[in-house]
């Protein structure tokens, strides 16, 4: 039997070990194609991918890694294996490998302005938010036309408490685009979300609505985060004026209060919640199985029994 036979027999064999969940086996397989075939990346991927599928998440790293040395070397590059680690970094919290591994790739690859964003987005995640700055500032000044490369840099303003920068960054991307002015602010809501600035972040919701005063899904953004902000009353007020505007979605709008409220130990607020659900949407199981857990938790057993019966019933038709 040839190499090139070989070759095949082992790749159809391991191919197969994968679909079987025999992992080890697989990449046992793949080991000896890489030394029967060194320069052939398809084997050193597929080899990463077993390892990952095991549940061997620092050997897939290392083969990533691998690969990434390759791509490194290239005229061209693909970034394959880059983004990978990039997603198994973010995945599993490892900002300082993140980090390291997007300032290699950038001095390498200098002008690739989506790489620069990569390193902008791990220094803000690794809570590096005086570099974050540094690099959405330099992103802006290469393209200053670009509404969304505002809106990061106004982020990283707000991971850094500098509020006032952060709506001067927001308002800069409004104007460079004004079609999506609605979409950044609800970006600049969520990234004040993100930082527990509630009440800027209910700010940036009301300016959303003062432009689109009909959009139902902004008054849910607002109920959200005046749950957030302890405002119950006024939560359910901006969730009723969502079902209002689109009453076809009622029984999901109200879902939502009530896994919100329940997220934020509201449980006798969501037991209603979820009770509304089921009066604008009373087939729907789901929504008996999630007022049963509620009740179930606040000790209400005969209410939490009789809403798992009812789900279970519908279940069977």
């Amino acid at each position: 039997m040839d190499k090139e036979q070989k070759t095949k027999q082992y790749a159809d064999l391991a191919d197969e070990y994968l679909r079987q969940g025999r992992y080890e086996d697989a990449v046992a397989l793949y080991r000896q194609l890489l030394d029967m075939n060194p320069d052939n990346e398809s084997f050193l991927l597929a080899m990463a991918w077993a390892y990952h599928d095991s549940g061997n998440l620092s050997q897939a790293i290392m083969c990533f890694e691998h690969l990434l040395d390759r791509e490194l070397q290239r005229e061209v590059f693909t970034g394959f294996a880059f983004d990978e680690l990039v997603r198994i970094f973010k995945e599993t919290g490892q900002h300082k490998r993140l980090i390291a591994m997007c300032e290699r790739v950038n001095a390498i690859q200098a002008d690739d302005i989506g790489l620069l964003g990569e390193l902008g987005d791990a220094y803000l995640r690794g809570g590096d938010v005086v570099k974050a700055i540094e690099v959405f500032k330099k992103m802006t000044e290469k393209e200053p036309d670009d509404a969304v490369f505002f809106c990061h840099l106004g982020q990283a303003f707000i991971a850094a408490g500098q509020f006032e920068h952060a709506e001067e960054a927001y308002d800069k991307a409004a104007e460079i685009e004004p079609s999506g002015t609605s979409l950044f602010f609800i970006k600049m809501a969520h990234a004040y979300v993100e930082y527990s600035q509630y009440e800027k972040a209910e700010k940036a919701i009301r300016r959303c609505l003062s432009l689109s005063p009909d959009e139902s899904l902004y008054y849910l953004y607002l109920g959200d985060i005046l749950i957030a902000r302890g405002l119950l009353e006024e939560a359910e007020t901006a969730y009723k004026t969502a079902v209002r505007l689109a009453p076809s979605a009622a029984g999901a709008y109200y879902n939502r209060l009530g896994n919100a409220l329940t997220k934020a130990g509201h449980l006798h607020a969501a037991i209603e919640a979820f009770q509304e659900a089921i009066c604008a949407d009373s087939a729907n199981p789901f929504y008996y199985l999630r007022l049963a857990e509620i009740c179930s938790s606040v000790g209400l057993s005969d209410e939490a029994t009789e809403a798992h019966k009812k789900a279970e019933a519908m279940k069977k038709r």
